[in-house]
């Protein structure tokens, strides 16, 4: 680090940081006033975002159980488990 956060012209530590003094010129000028209303505005709209979220939530939850429910029903239907029947007889004793 270069000079330090308080370094001065005349500190032994070097030279000031270039980029110091318009970051304290712009730190020192007053701030732009707030417009009306905008916290009211942010506040709905995160309130928005958070309603999507919890209905995309929701949703894939939905989704997730009605797919696990499907599979269910069609494993316990065709049994996948199970080997398949013989299809050649086995020969007559004779």
């Amino acid at each position: 680090m270069n000079g330090g956060p308080h370094a001065g012209p005349d500190d032994p530590q070097g030279p000031p940081d270039p980029k110091e003094a318009p970051v304290r010129r712009l730190m020192e000028t007053a701030h732009p006033p707030v417009p009306p209303g905008l916290t009211r505005r942010a506040a709905a709209r995160g309130g928005r975002l958070l309603r999507v979220r919890k209905a995309a939530r929701t949703l894939a939850w939905t989704v997730l159980a009605g797919a696990t429910v499907l599979f269910l029903r069609w494993a316990a239907a065709t049994e996948p488990w199970r080997l398949p029947p013989d299809r050649v007889t086995p020969p007559w004793p004779g």
